[in-house]
């Protein structure tokens, strides 16, 4: 409008004669309309068609620069130990107990989280104030809410070792002793729970009316003819990996590992759009209906309004919430023991019941496995084969701003040069950085050893200095991606944006919001003590993740972010 506006005030000064006054009143009109036209575009759905014609126009418009490529073969892999984040700031404390003795869990964020997946904070408060005692000494317990997985990090790495663990379910518990750890179990259960399905209820009736029940042959059947599941990272849910577990022992029951069940797997995977990384996102695909199947536990579905027009199904191993003493000190042990008959005592049941636990206790199922091992090669195979049949076509978009300058930038590259570990090579992936203006740094290609050497020096060399044009960065990414797209049509569309969230310059938001609906770009966004909600309204546009990475945890959180996706 502004342009329009100085246009009209320019031609209102042209000295035209006064027989030719419809003429000009006729190209005012056409100006106006042209001006309204480009700016209505900004405020609905773009065809695709007119989605590239506008990423052509951005694209010459930015005219990004070409980095020159360098080669780094040096290894800048963190280990397990150096990329869990500090505890205490990152899984702080959700109960603090006072006692004398004090035994420490982590509890699984079901359970330990807010409102209804709080569960066990409240009980322990309460197991706190009662002041019990051992031997004349007060006792209390401390909790952590941490996911199941993330808690076998800390704990077989042995980084932060706490008295007790309670998981969701018992596969994480196998995990931990093959790698070394030794447990204790003091229940196998606190809280009745399931692993289960939410099928749409149209969907659920066709796989009824046709294959007379919902199991996992039936579900299998149905992705392959084009029913789209979604589940969550089996590496930190429990929920993804008892899907996981029952897809392979289905396709191979001697050998979840075998080449037969690995050939089916990538089968399946081709009807599967991506892994959820969060629960938040499982929510949002089900308020939009773009999966028609998703794994959840039973108490996350009827705690979760979003999920109320979903039928359903337990399927998979329980998820009871067994407690295992990992301290060999025996007064904490016989803390945890207490503590676990004050959980179970009638009034904290009942109130879990209200809390949407132990509702389905009738269920039954059978592990496949208890061998940790086999688990821990069932989620290296799920990681090694997700996108063999559609890889990722993807751009990381780096903020090199002066806001950046300092602790962000340098976290920003380390956790950039430790992710590089987890992306698979059949993946193409390129690298842009932006400040004021915008420099592609690595064209898009495999991410082979050589296509990493690139990055390796590229990220080695971001300085941080200039304005922030976090679009006009995302605009080059996709301008990169349609490009590759033409070589690869199957393959999947991600950006990755990595910045503190501060645009101060360039195109707007408006500019490429209908730009990325239009394309189905999945866009995540990492935010560096970020201006999370301008971050998160690009990751809204398709539903991804946005992660607030504070310098302390980013690198871990990347490295579950890209195992999920690559």
């Amino acid at each position: 409008l502004k342009e329009f506006n100085r246009i009209f005030t320019r031609f209102n000064k042209i000295n035209i004669r006064k027989d030719n006054q419809m003429f000009k009143k006729i190209l005012i009109l056409s100006v106006a309309c042209l001006s309204l036209a480009s700016c209505s575009s900004l405020n609905k759905d773009l065809s695709k068609e007119d989605a590239l014609t506008e990423v052509e126009a951005y694209y010459k418009n930015i005219n990004p620069s070409i980095a020159e490529l360098k080669k780094d073969i040096s290894n800048n892999s963190l280990s397990r130990d150096e990329e869990l984040p500090d505890i205490n700031k990152s899984y702080p404390y959700t109960v603090e107990g006072k006692g004398k003795v004090n035994a420490e869990i982590f509890v699984s964020s079901e359970k330990a989280g807010s409102g209804k997946d709080g569960i066990l904070n409240e009980i322990a408060e309460d197991f706190n104030n009662q002041n019990y005692t051992i031997n004349g000494e007060t006792i209390s317990v401390s909790i952590r809410s941490i996911p199941s997985g993330t808690a076998v990090d800390y704990i077989s790495s042995k980084n932060y070792v706490p008295d007790g663990y309670t998981p969701s379910n018992t596969q994480w518990n196998y995990i931990l002793n093959a790698k070394g750890t030794n447990t204790k179990e003091i229940t196998d259960k606190l809280f009745g729970n399931t692993s289960g399905l939410l099928m749409k209820k149209e969907v659920y009736d066709n796989l009824i009316n046709e294959f007379g029940e919902v199991n996992i042959d039936s579900l299998a059947k149905a992705v392959e003819k084009g029913k789209l599941l979604g589940y969550t990272n089996p590496y930190t849910s429990s929920t993804g990996l008892s899907l996981l577990t029952q897809l392979l022992y289905s396709f191979d029951k001697d050998n979840p590992i075998s080449d037969t069940a690995k050939e089916q797997f990538k089968k399946l995977q081709e009807n599967i759009p991506s892994t959820f990384v969060t629960t938040t996102q499982l929510r949002e695909a089900a308020k939009s209906g773009t999966a028609d199947i998703l794994s959840i536990s039973y108490q996350t579905y009827i705690n979760t309004p979003e999920f109320a027009d979903y039928k359903y199904i337990p399927l998979g191993i329980r998820q009871d919430s067994p407690l295992y003493s990992i301290t060999n000190n025996t007064q904490k042990q016989e803390i945890l023991k207490k503590f676990s008959e004050f959980v179970k005592n009638e009034n904290n049941q009942n109130k879990a019941s209200s809390y949407g636990f132990n509702q389905l206790n009738d269920y039954s199922f059978n592990e496949q496995t208890k061998d940790g091992n086999v688990l821990m090669s069932i989620q290296n195979l799920w990681k090694k084969n997700k996108n063999s049949s559609r890889p990722i076509v993807g751009v990381f978009v780096t903020d090199i701003s002066g806001s950046m300058e300092g602790e962000p930038i340098n976290k920003l590259k380390q956790s950039l040069l430790n992710s590089l570990q987890y992306i698979n090579e059949d993946n193409y992936i390129g690298l842009v950085s932006y400040s004021s203006n915008v420099t592609i740094n690595v064209p898009i290609d495999s991410m082979n050893n050589n296509q990493k050497a690139y990055f390796t020096s590229a990220i080695k060399g971001l300085t941080a200095n200039g304005g922030t044009a976090t679009y006009d960065g995302t605009l080059v990414a996709i301008k990169m991606i349609q490009d590759k797209l033409k070589e690869h049509p199957n393959a999947r569309p991600v950006i990755f944006v990595l910045s503190d969230g501060e645009t101060n310059t360039g195109h707007s938001f408006e500019r490429v919001e209908p730009i990325i609906r239009s394309l189905g770009i999945t866009v995540n966004t990492i935010g560096y003590n970020a201006n999370l909600k301008e971050l998160s309204k690009l990751s809204k546009i398709n539903e991804s993740v946005s992660i607030d990475a504070e310098n302390n945890d980013v690198i871990y959180k990347i490295k579950e972010l890209f195992n999920a996706e690559f």
